[in-house]
């Protein structure tokens, strides 16, 4: 089920950054549900809550990716790259409101893709 693998500086340092990232969206989803006082409903379209259980279900979901990736699995490696583009597509949603909170996890979610993909393409030819 999980691959042995060669740890890698890239590899391990985006699946740190993953989870960080995940943690984010569920700290962001939680106070949109909640109605904190520090999110505004300026959002692109639907409601606030709406958004606030996206990020709460799509950042637990990047956490259990980052780990499983960190593990070895080749199923979580796809679905952390997968999550990691996701997240930074419904970031630029946000961009309007806070700027600086979504392009700096943008540009997370980019060295995410980067470490996850050299990581990937490394760890097929290591299989052949």
């Amino acid at each position: 089920m999980y691959a042995d693998i060669e740890r890698k500086n890239w590899y391990d340092f985006a699946c740190v950054l993953l989870v960080l990232v995940g943690t984010f969206n569920v700290i962001d989803g939680i106070s949109a549900v909640s109605n904190s006082k520090y999110v505004t409903d300026q959002v692109i379209f639907s409601s606030l809550h709406a958004w606030g259980w996206f990020f709460l279900i799509w950042g637990a979901l990047q956490i259990v990716a980052a780990f499983a990736a960190y593990r070895g699995a080749g199923w979580a490696i796809v679905l952390a790259i997968v999550t990691a583009f996701f997240n930074a597509i419904s970031h630029l949603g946000a961009a309007r409101t806070y700027p600086v909170w979504s392009i700096m996890i943008i540009a997370i979610d980019v060295l995410v893709m980067y470490g996850l993909i050299v990581h990937r393409s490394s760890w097929k030819k290591q299989a052949a």
